[in-house]
């Protein structure tokens, strides 16, 4: 700043000396003359103007220097207040510290067996809660319990009431555990509605009412109908018709865990729906092959009856039958025909008779064959879609593959449910059908004997 003040000096002097000279001179005013004139006066106005900005500064700076120093010795002040304050807290807190824990050497020590009492208190509270909270008594006592509730969570020593009221529903409990009641209550039937009927309870093993069993769920805390009753659901109506002090009844010692899984077990029909498609065409064939059957069965008796009782009467022929038809064959061609002759006629006659006689057997016999091999395709198209289930979601949840095994196993069942009666129904009526093919060959060969022997 000095270096500039000087510059400037220096320059006005000159200018002011120029000036000067040139007044004495009296020389004309050139515009280059005027515009240093100007710049003078600019000059010397903005350093006035610096100056005064300058002194205001510092003027400013000082007046802040002083008030920071004034905040500076009030900080200082209060810092000396406040470690005196934490020193104080501090010696407290450790005074306090060391007080708690004679405190709790004291307690310790007056406690004695008493703390052992409450440890036993409190696991016995939190036991029973827990049982009594996932036990189906809890439809008539209620699920939770203050008394427990509070003996379970609490941290002082309990007083001589609360050991009374636990005493009561230890009490309480056992009592109920080997009771067996009826009572009015609410359950869910299995369209999902709330339902209020007569229901009865075996201590805490299972509870009925007269559509069948009962099971408890702990979420909802509800009694809910068995979508599917087990077989020895049939007593539980006997047992609320009867009027006697001793009624049978089956019992679910797992408290409803077994009652649980037979209801989840699927039945005949379910079994049968786990077969998909294939399992219905092998059902429908299976059917039809035993209906194809018994009407061949039954044509074979009809007409296994007519032939015997043709062979009863030989001389009365009746066409309505295959031995029948030989005989008529034989009596025409007795008198013109010669032994060769009337032999192949017979057995022409014979060979007419069997298609009939063999009417559905191939059929039976490809039906038998063809069952099992649906089970088999069955199995195989099961087992792609378990392969399928484990490609896209892993082996972390068996349920998913669940279905198709089920679907394998299902169908190669069903396949050889299928082919077993088949092959009974084919053997018996290729047996029959064998039977008369015999009596017809037996018959026709002793026509044949008979003319030989009376042409002899």
């Amino acid at each position: 700043m000095i270096n500039l003040k000087s510059v400037f000096f220096s320059v006005s002097l000159i200018l002011v000396n120029g000036f000067a000279w040139g007044e004495n001179t009296v020389a004309p005013v050139s515009p280059a003359q005027a515009s240093l004139q100007s710049l003078l006066k600019q000059v010397k106005s903005d350093g006035l103007t610096e100056k005064a900005l300058h002194a205001t500064r510092e003027k400013t700076f000082l007046e802040s220097h002083d008030q920071q120093q004034k905040i500076l010795g009030l900080s200082k002040q209060q810092l000396t207040k406040t470690k005196a304050v934490t020193k104080s807290l501090k010696k407290r807190f450790d005074d306090n510290e060391e007080t708690l824990t004679k405190s709790e050497e004291e307690l310790r020590k007056r406690l004695g067996n008493l703390g052992e009492m409450f440890g036993v208190v409190r696991q016995v509270s939190q036991d029973l809660a827990a049982i009594r909270e996932h036990s189906l008594l809890a439809v008539e006592l209620g699920a939770r319990s203050v008394l427990l509730d509070k003996l379970a969570d609490s941290k002082a020593l309990p007083s001589i009431n609360e050991l009374e009221n636990l005493w009561y529903e230890l009490q309480l409990q056992m009592t109920k555990q080997g009771e067996v009641k009826r009572f009015e209550g609410n359950y869910i039937d299995i369209n999902g509605q709330k339902v209020t009927s007569s229901i009865a309870h075996v201590g805490p093993f299972m509870a009925i009412n007269q559509n069948g069993y009962l099971n408890y769920d702990t979420e909802t805390r509800m009694l809910l109908e068995l979508a599917k009753q087990p077989s020895e659901a049939a007593l539980v109506a006997d047992y609320f018709e009867s009027e006697e002090s001793f009624s049978e009844l089956a019992l679910d010692p797992t408290r409803g865990v077994l009652l649980g899984l037979s209801s989840q077990n699927p039945s005949v029909v379910d079994r049968i729906h786990q077969g998909g498609l294939i399992g219905y065409i092998i059902i429908s064939l299976a059917l039809a092959g035993l209906i194809y059957a018994l009407f061949l069965l039954l044509n074979m008796l009809k007409t296994n009856v007519k032939v015997k009782s043709q062979l009863k009467d030989t001389d009365n022929v009746q066409k309505d039958n295959p031995l029948g038809r030989i005989l008529s064959v034989y009596h025409h061609q007795y008198q013109e025909a010669d032994l060769e002759t009337l032999e192949m006629k017979l057995d022409e006659a014979v060979l007419k008779e069997l298609p009939a006689l063999e009417k559905g057997l191939s059929l039976l016999k490809l039906l038998a064959a063809v069952a099992p091999l649906l089970g088999l395709l069955g199995t195989v198209t099961g087992m792609i879609a378990t392969f399928q289930s484990i490609t896209l979601f892993g082996t972390g949840d068996p349920k998913l593959m669940a279905g198709g095994i089920s679907q394998a196993l299902i169908t190669t069942v069903l396949g050889l449910v299928a082919a077993i009666p088949l092959l009974f129904m084919h053997n018996i009526v290729s047996s029959r059908s064998r039977e008369l093919v015999q009596i017809l060959d037996q018959q026709s060969a002793g026509l044949i004997a008979e003319k030989a022997q009376k042409g002899l």
